[in-house]
């Protein structure tokens, strides 16, 4: 487990998870006792949607040059950038369940960062969900269970997301 550290609403950090090449990088929305919520800024200053962030799974959180740098930028191009969400970050399984009820695509990651499932949730239980899984190029695939404690991170609203669902409507 990380040491945690004083995060800072809309500053700029670089996660580092356990067995990860990749960083997930983001501006800070939100804190609870099992999930960080960071506006997503993966690449080219772009804000892309909501990503939720198991502390279980983090190495490390870094504020360095590169995530001040990006802060400037977003104070510029993002001035009302909002910190306001209605998502339980203390709970896991009430976190799927809200996001099952707004019924939309969401993409998750586990212990693998090269094993991305997306889909729409179609059932939670108490430790582990079902998604219909949703192919690359937006054909609906096979079901897939997913166990609470194998979640590295949850991804909705982003532009990758949104550009599937309007090829299943």
């Amino acid at each position: 487990m990380y040491k945690s550290i004083e995060l800072v609403p809309l500053q700029a950090y670089a996660i580092l998870m356990n067995d990860w090449n990749e960083e997930i990088s983001g501006f800070f929305i939100a804190e609870g006792s099992e999930w960080i919520l960071l506006h997503d800024n993966q690449n080219d200053f772009m804000i892309d949607g909501l990503r939720f962030v198991h502390k279980r799974n983090i190495d490390e959180i870094l504020r360095e040059e590169d995530e001040i740098f990006k802060e400037k930028i977003r104070a510029l191009k993002y001035p009302d950038l909002s910190i306001e969400h209605a998502y339980d970050l203390d709970d896991t399984g009430i976190l799927i369940r809200q996001i099952q009820a707004k019924n939309e695509l969401f993409h998750f990651d586990t212990y693998d960062e090269e094993e991305l499932t997306l889909g729409k949730i179609t059932s939670v239980a108490d430790k582990d969900f079902e998604t219909k899984t949703l192919t690359p190029t937006a054909t609906w695939g096979d079901v897939c269970f997913c166990e609470f404690a194998e979640l590295s991170s949850l991804a909705i609203e982003n532009d990758y997301l949104n550009s599937l669902s309007f090829l299943i409507k």
